[in-house]
């Protein structure tokens, strides 16, 4: 074998050694709170260390599909919202070429499939996303990123409503997008809008066992593949 096929061959090795990894940001609104799904580890020193649901791409496995089986594996269900944000690079500890992290985020509704009994892995559990503290560098930018990509995207779809319930008051709607983007929200504005909008249509239903005056409930006007197809919506408050 001549020299240059040699070094070839040394480069393409160790090329194959490099991962693609998964990393999943699962975003979910409980308690007028929005909560993020970590898995605890533990380092050599016993200090407790959070990372995002991530896994490597298994052969014959395509990228969306490894996603997917992510979130089937610790959630349980397969109704949820997800979205592939872009790909990281990072430093290899195992090369000097730099591995690859897809990044994605996904929307799950607490009430889903009953999430709670799914989630029944010991080392999981939802942190508030404010009190997140732990994170590697290389999670804390994609969690960064997605949070940033979801503020963008609440604003012009309604895929914000993939945290609500089915059924939902207005002032959860409200709840949820202050939350997420940062903001007070003048409630009568937002009712008018939201009403404006057509966006959604009187349940027929109150709250009940409440001590303050009951809420309607509401539902979305619209279909699952109109919210998944970021139909354009002004969400303009």
């Amino acid at each position: 074998m001549e020299k240059g096929d040699e070094n070839r061959k040394k480069k393409t090795s160790q090329c194959r050694t490099n991962r693609i990894e998964i990393d999943c940001v699962v975003f979910n609104f409980e308690d007028e709170s929005l909560k993020v799904l970590l898995v605890k580890q533990k380092d050599n020193e016993r200090n407790t260390n959070w990372e995002l649901l991530s896994d490597t791409i298994k052969e014959g496995e395509t990228i969306s599909g490894t996603a997917q089986n992510i979130l089937k594996k610790y959630i349980g269900v397969d109704n949820f919202f997800l979205e592939q944000l872009k790909a990281f690079g990072y430093p290899s500890p195992s090369s000097s070429y730099e591995d690859i992290s897809i990044g994605y985020y996904a929307l799950i509704k607490r009430d889903t499939g009953n999430v709670e009994n799914h989630v029944a892995y010991s080392n999981l559990e939802w942190i508030g996303i404010n009190e997140i503290s732990g994170l590697s560098d290389k999670h804390k930018i994609i969690l960064d990123y997605s949070l940033k990509e979801l503020r963008q995207n609440i604003c012009k779809t309604a895929i914000g409503f993939n945290l609500l319930p089915e059924k939902f008051t207005l002032l959860q709607v409200m709840h949820l997008y202050e939350e997420i983007l940062g903001i007070e929200i003048n409630k009568s504005n937002f009712r008018r809008k939201i009403l404006q909008m057509n966006l959604v249509h009187d349940s027929n239903e109150k709250e009940e066992a409440v001590s303050h005056r009951a809420a309607k409930f509401y539902s979305l006007n619209l279909q699952q593949h109109e919210m998944l197809a970021h139909r354009e919506l002004n969400f303009n408050f």
